[in-house]
């Protein structure tokens, strides 16, 4: 019976240890890669930052909306959109409530956008734009709605909520981008109008040459005028000219066309970089708050301990 007591005692005091010292080792442990996450996330570490904040999300105790929205931004931009796609839906559905809810609503359409998954981010932006009319990522949410009915070719669809970003939203950053695929869409309309031209002048031109050789033919059993021969050479060396200059204004458009992607492209880097340089900030100075709260919270309980002495 004492041997059995004494063994109990053990094995309480061993589990009274474990409690006292092994499990704030283990949380001690958890704040430092949450310390060293943020910190490569500030510096713009962002593989670092993700492997360390994937670790940091892993113990409950730091599994936050904060840790998590961290964790999509680090993943964005270290490139790897299929995983922070996939963590925006854990962020989704396990933090329904939180402040970053809706942006990560946003962040999953543009996600989906970029990774070509055109239907389904009209759908999420779509839903993103219905919950948050005055938010201030609605004309960006509109904008990669239009730019993905612009990528699947629903161009009339798409020129209408451009024409909207531009004249409701001027102020937007996405009015500049708007208003340069207005111009895409109004050159794709005058190139298709001339490519139908071209086919409708070529089409011309065949019969006509053929109709032309007919008539040499006939010229040369002497049933036809050398006048009609001349108006038949001339008629088929106008609509030749016709088909080179419609030909020229095409070149012309898709040189055009080309320059106007190129300026949108590094018109929406630079935006992307302004984004996330502000993202960076904000993450950045939350974390900083979340620090002086608890500084000062320590400081309260110093304070409150020297009182109560």
């Amino acid at each position: 019976m004492k041997k059995i007591s004494k063994i109990a005692f053990c094995f309480l005091i061993f589990s009274l240890c474990f409690i006292l010292f092994g499990a704030p080792k283990t949380q001690s442990s958890a704040a430092t890669v949450y310390q060293q996450g943020c910190s490569a996330f500030s510096r713009g570490e962002w593989d670092t930052a993700v492997f360390l904040l994937r670790q940091t999300v892993a113990d409950t105790a730091f599994d936050t909306a904060d840790t998590n929205y961290m964790l999509i931004m680090a993943e964005i931009y270290a490139g790897d959109n299929k995983a922070a796609l996939s963590d925006c839906d854990d962020f989704l559905n396990s933090f329904s409530k939180s402040l970053y809810t809706q942006r990560i609503l946003y962040t999953k359409g543009k996600l989906l956008y970029s990774l070509g998954e055109y239907e389904k981010a009209i759908v999420t932006l779509s839903d993103f734009c219905h919950k948050n009319e005055g938010h201030e990522l609605y004309p960006s949410a509109l904008f990669y709605i239009a730019e993905s009915l612009y990528a699947g070719y629903k161009f009339d669809q798409a020129e209408d909520i451009y024409e909207r970003i531009v004249t409701q939203f001027p102020a937007s950053e996405k009015v500049s981008a708007a208003q340069y695929r207005l111009e895409s869409i109004a050159q794709r309309s005058r190139e298709e109008k001339l490519l139908y031209l071209l086919k409708q002048t070529g089409e011309e031109y065949l019969a006509a040459k053929e109709d032309y050789e007919k008539q040499l033919k006939l010229y040369n059993s002497d049933s036809i005028t050398r006048e009609k021969l001349v108006d038949y050479q001339q008629k088929n060396k106008e609509l030749e000219e016709q088909i080179a200059d419609l030909e020229r204004q095409i070149s012309e458009l898709k040189i055009l066309q080309a320059q106007s992607e190129a300026e949108l492209a590094q018109k929406q880097a630079e935006e992307e970089q302004r984004i996330k340089d502000k993202e960076m900030a904000a993450v950045i100075e939350n974390k900083q708050k979340e620090e002086e709260i608890k500084r000062l919270k320590q400081k309260a309980q110093i304070v409150q301990q020297l009182i109560d002495e």
